[in-house]
């Protein structure tokens, strides 16, 4: 059983910029795709990320 609590970023928007992050969440497709497999403390880290991540 998945005991995780930080639920995804995404916003159902997903569409890639120049810089193959997602203009929607800010998540780069790697960080998308491995979200489901990363510890708690893995998502928080990117979520303090994605505060700071530009999307041009």
């Amino acid at each position: 059983m998945n005991n995780q609590t930080i639920k995804t970023p995404c916003v159902d928007i997903c569409k890639y910029n120049k810089q193959n992050f997602c203009v929607g969440c800010k998540r780069s497709s790697d960080e998308i795709s491995g979200w489901i497999n990363y510890s708690d403390e893995m998502r928080q880290a990117i979520m303090q990320d994605l505060k700071n991540r530009k999307i041009d």
